[in-house]
């Protein structure tokens, strides 16, 4: 029964919450605007002789005069709310202590990182932002929402810090002295014992059953001495209802025991089978950030893919050049939802969806849904040319970098023991079709392996004498980046002995080699990044797709015609970036699963419709080789080492938990200091001769 009761009280915080926060805050800034107001009518009585010998007061200006009238009614409204109450917290108003000019800081404070509230005209201000077309406003709303987000512990901590540091220094003097003090009017016990003190000042210096201590608290305010204001008493009472409504913060007990008990499976399998249904299909980035931006939804979610891991797809080429291994860039699915009690992950291959009742089609099996987010990615495109996959392998997923890795390795194994000079050759060439991010990076990452990563290791052959061809059917490598980054990427690969073919088709891959009209180049290893198509969606649900094969989405990513679906990430044909596609990138499909998992969150919770997605392109980065790299970030473009490191950083951002982290980190140090490969692995022993 307690723990029922417990229960009760910790699904009913978030409505207190919504109720009384935007109240609290509407009057905490009525009160600093009479306050504010009453204070510059006295200073402006004071000055009113400022022609008296010795008063050291000086008149204000009309301008001063003008803004001091107009700061308690920008403090009523709510406009400006955040840049007053700074102002004046900076200025001093109040005295720093323990008493009500403490308290009244602490709500100065309180205004600057929680902000004024729904009731004011900045919280309607916020929302006509979201809808216009302005980046600075934009900029703002966003750094007030990390400043929310990341200084609200820190100062419930603070404040609760501050409130049992009085408590207890109340009490001592109480018990030291015998009798009941009033210091400076924040610890006023009266009749109630000393010992009141104390436990308050523990419970809510560890945040334990910190409502209610601050509560008993605030009835014990109304009674304190005469030497205290009204303002005073109203500060704290404001103050201490304030941690009433929100609760301590997460650095607290009180959350700890939230967490265990939302977290119990026992109450969540009660309750989850009574919310609405949300299926994602897909375990990538768009996905992901799907599942993840409702773990505060009243929902419960599926989360469908056919492998069990997620992949940050960007290091996969590092995985087919022997760089780093499988594990270091590909998580369980599983791991990343253990503390999200609200996700089952499921494993299995989806075949269809039927919109009429509402499943997904996962072989003979059936999921129903109440909403369906499809985040299935894309699969390589030979443009009509499939039977080319056998001898030009793309680079998609786990399978595909092992493979390639085989691939690669067992090469260099063949061109040892071969007799032939010309077979010998056609190992040792590698062809790689496509010049944009995946065909560059591979196209560096094997010349730095063939030149710097196994000298010294053969006695027939010299690596370095490898052939590394890239060929791309456009004028330039790296399409989608300026034609100055596009340059710098081919000097940089020609630097390291690739050799680039540019306006280039290729007509024909065989076991042999490849096919570009006049030439003929005899490789036996072809590697394809020339192109992709996304999943089969748009037939699933029959509905039009654009020429890759995307499903065409709406402005809010949802399917035309087909309620409660969404489609996010390469899936998705989406006119989000300033009227164009948005493009096939991680960075995307992240930013489209955070937008979706909003969308759903509002219609579960009743609220008003989100404005349309909107891109935003943070930048490009693309990877040739050792200190050789191409980064666009905004108006910013680098090249060389800087954009090298910059780019390693980013990944390693990338990456989920700190022991991945870790390890590509040190796997990369390892490489860069000693050019060599720590995963030189051939898992697939016939790789070299698959196609014969």
């Amino acid at each position: 029964m307690l723990r029922n009761a417990l229960e009760h009280m910790v699904r009913l915080a978030a409505p207190v919450r919504s109720l009384c926060m935007p109240w609290l805050l509407l009057a905490t800034r009525v009160w600093f605007g009479q306050v504010v107001l009453v204070h510059q009518i006295m200073a402006m009585a004071e000055t009113h002789d400022v022609g008296l010998p010795g008063t050291g007061l000086h008149a204000p200006s009309s301008l001063e005069a003008a803004l001091h009238g107009i700061v308690p009614f920008l403090l009523t409204a709510g406009l400006l709310t955040r840049p007053i109450a700074l102002v004046l917290l900076v200025g001093g108003y109040g005295s720093i202590g323990l008493g009500p000019g403490g308290a009244t800081l602490v709500l100065l404070a309180w205004l600057v990182v929680q902000g004024p509230g729904a009731l004011s005209l900045d919280a309607l201000l916020e929302r006509g932002l979201a809808w216009a077309p302005l980046g600075p406003g934009r900029l703002i709303t966003r750094f007030y929402a990390l400043i929310e987000r990341y200084l609200s512990p820190v100062l419930l901590l603070a404040s609760r810090a501050g409130i049992a540091a009085s408590l207890s220094l109340a009490s001592a003097l109480t018990l030291s002295l015998g009798r009941h003090v009033d210091h400076h009017g924040l610890a006023t016990l009266f009749a109630y014992p000393s010992w009141t003190a104390a436990i308050l000042a523990f419970c809510i210096a560890i945040g334990c059953i910190t409502r209610p201590a601050m509560l008993i608290y605030a009835a014990m305010v109304p009674l304190a001495g005469i030497a205290m204001s009204t303002d005073d008493r109203l500060a704290i009472l404001l103050l201490l209802l304030m941690f009433i409504a929100t609760g301590p913060g997460i650095i607290s007990v009180d959350q700890l025991i939230a967490r265990w008990l939302l977290n119990s499976s026992g109450s969540e399998e009660s309750t989850l089978d009574r919310y609405p249904h949300v299926v994602v299909v897909g375990g990538g980035f768009g996905g992901v950030s799907t599942v993840r931006g409702l773990r505060r939804s009243r929902c419960r979610i599926t989360l469908i893919d056919q492998r069990n891991h997620h992949l940050l797809q960007p290091l996969l080429y590092q995985i087919a050049t022997a760089a780093l291994s499988p594990g270091e860039i590909a998580p369980p699915i599983r791991s990343l939802f253990r503390g999200q009690r609200n996700v089952q992950v499921r494993l299995g291959r989806v075949t269809g969806v039927d919109t009429t009742i509402r499943e997904v089609l996962i072989g003979a099996d059936k999921v129903k849904y109440d909403y369906l987010v499809l985040a299935t990615g894309a699969r390589h495109s030979y443009f009509g040319n499939d039977h080319w996959a056998p001898y030009a392998p793309g680079l998609k997923s786990i399978e595909d970098a092992t493979s390639i890795r085989s691939r690669l390795l067992r090469a260099f194994e063949e061109a040892e023991t071969a007799t032939d000079e010309a077979a010998r050759a056609a190992w040792l060439t590698f062809v790689i079709v496509g010049g944009g991010p995946t065909g560059i990076e591979l196209a560096g990452a094997i010349a730095e392996l063939a030149h710097h990563g196994m000298d010294q290791e053969y006695r027939t052959i010299d690596p370095s004498t490898s052939r590394v061809i890239l060929v791309h059917a456009g004028p330039r490598v790296l399409p989608a980046f300026p034609p100055s980054l596009s340059a710098a990427a081919e000097h940089a690969l020609r630097k390291l002995g690739v050799t680039v073919y540019l306006d280039t088709r290729v007509l024909g891959v065989d076991q042999d080699g490849a096919d570009l009209g006049k030439d003929r180049i005899a490789s036996r290893t072809i590697l394809w990044a020339a192109g992709v198509e996304a999943s089969p969606v748009a037939k699933w649900l029959n509905q039009p797709e654009d020429g890759s094969g995307r499903i065409k989405v709406n402005d809010d990513l949802s399917v035309p015609a087909v309620e409660g679906v969404y489609a996010i990430g390469d899936t998705a044909s989406s006119l989000g970036w300033k009227g164009a596609a948005v493009p096939g990138l991680a960075p995307a499909a992240k930013q489209q699963g955070k937008y979706v998992a909003q969308v759903i969150a509002a219609q579960l919770a009743g609220r008003r419709p989100l404005p349309p997605f909107r891109y935003k392109h943070f930048g490009s980065l693309a990877t040739i080789g050792r200190q050789a790299a191409v980064a666009e970030l905004g108006p910013i473009r680098m090249w060389g080492a800087p954009a090298w490191w910059f780019w390693g950083a980013a990944h390693i951002a990338f990456l989920t938990g700190g022991p991945n982290r870790a390890k590509v980190m040190l796997d990369w140090l390892w490489a860069y200091v000693t050019y060599r490969r720590s995963t030189r692995l051939i898992t697939d022993p016939a790789s070299g001769r698959q196609s014969d």
